[in-house]
């Protein structure tokens, strides 16, 4: 009897395992994965719904500031406007933060976000572009 008990008692465990391991890969692939892009130009493609995180090294000391314009298909994404960020507790001064924009595709179409610097003075120049593809589901 215990032999036999034994022996369930390993087939139950070895397939409470087997289960557990075939359970793992659908709750990781539930996990929400955000692609961030810090260097322009680029090119990305989502579908709608899907979000991006464009992130920018900002250094507000200077008196540069950022700014983006959508140009293309609109409609096909939203930029939520740039939110600056301090550095972590460097205790030096002038150090760069970050500037980051939400961008969420809505429809089907090609759009071009593209970054401008304004300057202490007004002068703009075009600092970089993302292409944003997006596609259907």
């Amino acid at each position: 009897m215990t032999k036999t008990f034994k022996t369930i008692s390993t087939l139950a465990m070895a397939l409470f395992l087997a289960a557990g391991l075939l359970a793992s890969p659908a709750t990781a692939a539930k996990k929400d994965v955000t692609l961030v892009v810090t260097e322009l130009p680029a090119q990305v493609r989502l579908i709608p719904g899907e979000s991006i995180v464009l992130s920018l090294s900002t250094n507000v000391t200077t008196g540069y500031t950022w700014d983006t314009s959508v140009s293309g298909t609109k409609k096909a994404i939203k930029v939520n406007k740039g939110v600056y960020a301090a550095p972590s507790e460097t205790g030096m001064v002038g150090v760069p933060g970050t500037t980051t924009w939400m961008i969420t595709a809505k429809s089907v179409g090609t759009a071009t976000v593209t970054v401008k610097t304004t300057s202490p003075g007004g002068q703009t120049s075009s600092d970089g572009k993302l292409k944003i593809i997006v596609m259907k589901k």
